[in-house]
């Protein structure tokens, strides 16, 4: 029965998805509490060496495993020195062989506990405050996961730690040597003693309480929740007659009441997880957000990470090449380090303590002052037409908004989506423009002068790689200029033909991605936008034409040349 709920426990199975170690971590803090028990009946050496080995595998898993370690020793060694003497310097030398097999990183874990590397991130919370949010949350989850609302469901979680009490009066196998209620207490002091420590230590030094930490601790509740539910099934023979019955009736309708509720609750929130799984995790769709920057960076654009910490999740899914990638604080890189592919630049702790990240150059954590933060973003803007913004946990990074607030005063944001997740990690695009009275950071690297009517003119563009390559993506930045104040929004539009003028990519866009329509043009602006083709990987060797022009969103009708012709020839040759 434990093994049935621990299999379809929510909790567990979603951190069983994790590339963090709980799920290592709980089976290892289960070994070790076998091993314990073993010890307690046997008092052998080889149940200690056991237990030895996994809590210090334990402890190497997972920093948080020592208050599971802690509550464990807090329960054991009292009970020892009153029932088994004998065996507590056993006990104490096997503390001793975990410490000194977790010796060899003890000072670096010692350093980041009281030195801690990282910005603060948690709140901390009245002693009414934390435990309210553990018991709703914190009960929930223990039961249906984190893919129910804990306002919704904590009843419910609360309902089956009551069904867990009840192991408190299960019988035990007659070979065992300590009866209940001792085993039921140690295995709920496997949960409650860790949490206890947790709520200690965060209201004497720093808030530490995550809701994800209890599934390191939650191992023991399945075996708890089965006993206490054959607790209910069990008839209490001191009742008799119709008594009895009545009474064992009762027990068995709120037993498989409850049990049915598990078992819809559960799929509930295992579909939640599989279909709606961004409203409720914590992780955010990182991938989604790098690979839309990836289809609409132009190839004069540049990538803030903000927070910088983040580049883990860029550099696993950004499909092409990096072209440089390094702190606010090093741009701008001497151009020998700048390779092909996209400048990326990670922000920091904006004012921060000077000791974030230890001070080390190679730290994911970095502190800069609000001075050069500012001094250096005004570089990237002038070295870059847009400034793609990968934002996500930013603040933490910057709890002041100096980064946002920045932007908004010295950009324009033509472009920005949200992606689902609890953080709501977004990806913004700010036109650097503004910062020189609207003229581009650079002429077109391939000028033109090309004359729509409507008062348009295209006057160069830029492209990436050029000529086009198959199978490899075709950032392009159009230049117009407007003659005059164009009377409708037309909507451009890049087309790559081959030779029989059949498409092989295409990309329409409103300029500036909406934020810049044509009608709002003023005499003498301009503007421009990026478009990101992709070749098929079957078009090497082909013959091909690059061709752009604009028309008309809601008739299709193409804005003509003053020559006539209704687009204009940016390029043409052999696809390499």
């Amino acid at each position: 029965m434990a093994a049935f709920l621990m299999a379809i426990n929510p909790f567990s199975i979603w951190y069983a998805q994790e590339v963090r170690m709980y799920t290592l971590g709980g089976f290892l803090l289960l070994a070790a509490l076998k091993f314990t028990l073993d010890f307690w009946e046997t008092g052998r050496i080889t149940a200690l060496l056991g237990y030895v080995v996994a809590a210090a595998l334990l402890l190497w898993t997972l920093y948080y495993s020592a208050f599971a370690l802690l509550a464990l020793n807090l329960f054991i060694l009292p009970w020892l020195w009153l029932r088994r003497r004998r065996y507590i310097w056993r006990w104490l030398m096997g503390q001793v062989c975990i410490l000194v097999l977790y010796s060899p990183w003890l000072p670096h874990a010692l350093n980041q506990a009281l030195n801690p590397p990282v910005p603060p991130w948690r709140q901390p919370l009245s002693l009414f405050a934390l435990l309210t949010k553990i018991g709703v949350e914190g009960a929930s989850a223990l039961t249906l996961g984190q893919s129910v609302r804990p306002a919704s469901w904590w009843w419910f979680g609360i309902l089956t730690l009551g069904i867990g009490l009840l192991a408190l009066k299960a019988p035990t196998h007659p070979r065992h040597q300590f009866n209940n209620p001792w085993i039921a207490m140690l295995l709920w002091g496997m949960l409650v003693g860790p949490v206890l420590l947790i709520i200690l230590f965060s209201l004497l030094f720093t808030p530490l309480y995550h809701v994800r930490y209890l599934n390191l601790y939650s191992g023991t509740i399945p075996i708890l929740v089965a006993a206490g539910f054959f607790v209910l099934l069990r008839p209490i023979q001191r009742f008799r007659g119709g008594l009895l019955t009545w009474r064992f009736s009762i027990n068995a309708l709120i037993a498989g009441l409850w049990f049915v509720l598990l078992l819809g609750a559960s799929f509930i929130s295992l579909r939640n997880y599989h279909v709606h799984r961004f409203d409720y995790e914590a992780a955010d769709d990182l991938r989604g957000a790098v690979v839309d920057i990836y289809k609409r960076m132009g190839p004069r654009d540049a990538i803030l990470i903000n927070a910088g910490y983040l580049y883990p999740a860029f550099l696993n899914y950004w499909p092409g090449s990096v072209g440089w990638m390094g702190r606010l604080s090093a741009y701008p890189p001497p151009r020998h380090q700048i390779g092909a592919g996209p400048i990326v630049v990670l922000a920091g702790f904006v004012d921060g303590d000077a000791n974030i990240g230890w001070g080390d150059p190679q730290s994911d954590f970095y502190a800069i002052s609000r001075e050069e933060t500012e001094t250096r973003l005004l570089q990237l803007f002038a070295d870059h037409n847009t400034i793609w913004v990968l934002r996500g946990y930013d603040t933490v990074n910057d709890p002041q908004g100096i980064i946002r607030a920045w932007l908004e005063q010295h950009g324009q944001r033509v472009y920005e989506r949200v992606f689902p997740g609890l953080t709501y990690v977004r990806v913004q695009a700010w036109r650097t423009a503004p910062v020189r009275q609207g003229l581009p950071v650079l002429p077109p690297t391939q000028p033109l002068s090309v004359q729509f009517n409507d008062g348009i003119r295209l006057i160069g563009f830029d492209a990436s790689p050029n000529p086009p390559q198959a199978g490899e993506p075709l950032r392009l930045t159009l230049y117009w200029q407007a003659q005059s104040s164009p009377t409708k929004s037309y909507k451009a539009f890049v087309h790559l033909l081959d030779a029989q003028w059949e498409k092989l990519a295409q990309d329409d866009l409103l300029p500036g991605y909406g934020a810049m329509p044509t009608n709002q043009w003023g005499p003498g602006a301009i503007v421009e936008t990026n478009f990101v083709l992709f070749p098929p990987a079957e078009s090497h060797g082909k013959t091909f034409r690059l061709i752009t022009g604009f028309y008309d969103s809601q008739t299709g009708e193409r804005l003509l040349l003053q020559t006539g012709e209704d687009y204009a020839l940016l390029m043409q040759g052999m696809m390499p």
